[in-house]
């Protein structure tokens, strides 16, 4: 006769299992496929990680003490784990049908590396609850700017005081040397700053630095390896009683967000995977100021080598020079005011799920 939906067969000692946190560790962002959760954990007789110790054994029979968690017939009376008197702190569990179990559940901080206790050593990381992620970005920046100007130009005319002009301005080509013919075509001109044809800054910036994410918490169950343990089939020998840092009550897990089964009404559900919507907005540049100046220097020979005069283009009244050659030096100035490289969006967990669910 079963004692309940999950307990059976009475024993009189309790298993006291204590396991220390061990060194600090990082917590993983991608939990993989759950089959492959399983991994080796190890522990050695009657110990659970370092500064602690699980104890599995019963009172001395006539063999010796029996481990009520090693599948073995310590004592030599025929009897093994459950099915041994001297394991009264163990009692067998029906595992629910499509859940798996039963095993012992650390539900804690991610950066303390949990040892799991003798006897429970096939170690079933479930994932993570709760996100923990800093969106922040790299700051806009812009470089110079960068302005293209129209060609400059200059109005002929043929009195000296720039009041005759004649029909068709003259067009100059920017910083090249143009030597001059012995008598040029008008007396006087004006020369006008160029127009600003096009201008524009480059952004930078506003890439993603923050924090990886990780899980403010970790999900960890310990069960038993296959083998004999002194129960039926579709049985498992747990202990009645379960000692930090791992929850009271033995636990059942399943892959997927599930109802728990009944008997175990203490529910968990872990995320396996991390959805990492964090971006930034993208960076601009907003130019302002622009403008366009030109230079025209003088030059008393036609390799542009010696200079006689420079004179703005500011549209001022100039007298046709009588020199050898020029050159006209062109340049666009302004600022650049940098915009955008905000945060957007946020870490979510996964929708990857394992739920645990634990016997009280």
């Amino acid at each position: 006769m079963r004692r309940s939906a999950f307990l059976r067969r009475p024993a009189f000692s309790s298993v006291v299992a204590i396991v220390a946190l061990l060194a600090t560790g990082a917590c993983t962002q991608d939990f993989d496929q759950f089959e492959p959760l399983l991994l080796s954990g190890s522990s050695g007789a009657g110990g659970a990680g370092s500064g602690g110790t699980a104890t599995t054994t019963a009172s001395a029979g006539a063999g010796g003490a029996e481990d009520c968690a090693n599948g073995d017939d310590d004592d030599s009376d025929g009897a093994v784990d459950c099915a041994d008197e001297s394991c009264s702190g163990f009692s067998c569990v029906a595992v629910p049908d499509g859940w798996r179990g039963p095993g012992l559940l650390y539900d804690g901080p991610a950066s303390a590396e949990i040892a799991c206790p003798a006897g429970f050593s096939e170690r079933v990381d479930v994932g993570g609850r709760g996100v923990e992620a800093t969106a922040t970005c790299s700051p806009c920046s812009c470089g110079a700017p960068e302005v293209e100007c129209e060609e400059p130009t200059l109005l002929g005319y043929s009195d000296d005081a720039c009041d005759a002009r004649r029909p068709d301005p003259y067009a100059i080509q920017p910083d090249q040397c143009i030597p001059l013919p012995a008598s040029l075509p008008f007396d006087s001109y004006r020369a006008a700053p160029p127009e600003v044809a096009a201008a524009s800054c480059p952004a930078s910036g506003g890439e993603p630095t923050g924090l990886a994410p990780r899980f403010r918490a970790e999900g960890l169950v310990c069960t038993r390896p296959p083998g004999e343990d002194g129960c039926d089939a579709g049985e498992a020998c747990a202990p009645r009683e379960i000692d930090g840092p791992f929850e009271r009550g033995v636990c059942v897990y399943r892959e997927g967000d599930r109802r728990c089964p009944q008997g175990f009404d203490e529910r968990r559900v872990f995320a396996r995977d991390m959805d990492d919507r964090r971006g930034c907005t993208r960076c601009t540049c907003d130019v302002s100021g622009v403008s366009c100046t030109a230079t025209t220097t003088l030059f008393d020979d036609d390799d542009c080598r010696r200079s006689a005069a420079t004179v703005p283009h500011d549209e001022r009244c100039m007298v046709a020079p009588s020199v050898a050659a020029l050159r006209v030096d062109v340049a666009g100035t302004g600022s650049c005011q940098p915009r955008g490289g905000m945060p957007t969006g946020e870490v979510v967990e996964g929708d990857g799920k394992i739920t645990v669910c634990c016997a009280r």
